[in-house]
């Protein structure tokens, strides 16, 4: 197996308001997650200007977060996250094609059973961003022929998706519907993702979206840039006897020991790294800044 490996990572997000805002509420997902292949060794999140309410809790789906209020007048909030988290490679240590049939995982759309685990069967229901479709399920029947492996299958559907799709940030926005993408055939790691939810759901398989960031590398014979990297989604679906498995459709790939996970819900909503209310009449400019280092 291969050895753990211990990133840094620094998430800055700067919002510009053209007046001054009176009041801002925040709801942040930006401390990363303690799993069993990841380990939080440090964290530290700056607010400024400072918040005159801060606390942190956990979300329904066992994510944290961390709330916070500013109440004093400000043009401009700066949010700067930063954690030191150890991953250890959790991929499937077996031939993909020697897993179950992905029938023996298969449900009614939107059925709950009784006695079954409530963590795999509520990733099983459409949500309001990831809605259960026809097309997804055609377009999802090319990698799931009669008999073939669950995880061969849905390694092969990452894959389609990294072949057929065109990733263009410009094409869609954070509320773009799964059947425009599909239509379309562009868009984001959020796109994908939630593209990729949608088909297994359609067709009765447990999927869930997945916050984090990815480590990147620069061009050949270029210098890493700080705060060039981006956040990222991917995707978890279950298979039985094997558990969670984490695919990369943006990139076509496994997510192992590359991705660092913020947290997990049924969509990008659930898990938005910020997100919350201000009392003013102005518009905002937002910028994201990430920078993910091995150390």
């Amino acid at each position: 197996m291969p050895d753990p490996v211990t990133y840094r990572v620094v998430h800055t997000t700067r919002c510009v308001y053209s007046n001054a805002v009176t009041n801002a509420r925040q709801l942040a997902h930006l401390k990363p997650r303690t799993a069993p292949w990841q380990t939080v060794r440090a964290h530290h999140i700056e607010v400024d200007p400072a918040p005159s309410e801060q606390f942190e809790g956990v979300d329904y789906f066992g994510n944290s977060v961390m709330h916070f209020a500013v109440e004093t007048p400000h043009e401009e909030l700066t949010v700067r996250a930063e954690s030191i988290v150890e991953v250890q490679s959790h991929a499937p240590d077996t031939d993909i094609d020697a897993g179950p049939a992905w029938e023996s995982a298969l449900a009614a759309p939107g059925v709950w059973e009784r006695d079954s685990e409530l963590d795999v069967v509520q990733f099983r229901l459409a949500s309001p961003m990831v809605p259960v479709l026809p097309e997804s399920i055609d377009y999802a029947r090319a990698s799931f022929p009669p008999g073939r492996a669950l995880p061969a299958a849905l390694f092969d559907l990452t894959r389609r998706i990294q072949d057929d799709f065109i990733y263009d940030p410009r094409a869609t926005t954070i509320t773009t519907p799964v059947r425009e993408v599909l239509a379309h055939r562009r868009g984001v790691c959020q796109d994908f993702a939630h593209l990729m939810i949608s088909c297994l759901r359609s067709l009765g398989l447990s999927a869930r979206y997945v916050s984090g960031y990815i480590l990147t590398y620069p061009p050949p014979g270029r210098q890493r840039l700080a705060g060039a990297d981006a956040s990222h989604a991917w995707v978890e679906a279950h298979c039985p006897g094997v558990g969670w498995i984490a695919f990369d459709p943006t990139n076509g790939k496994i997510a192992d020991l590359e991705f660092v996970t913020l947290g997990w819900g049924r969509e990008f909503s659930d898990v938005a790294p910020l997100h919350g209310v201000i009392l003013a009449a102005a518009t905002q400019r937002l910028t994201v800044a990430v920078d993910m280092e091995p150390l």
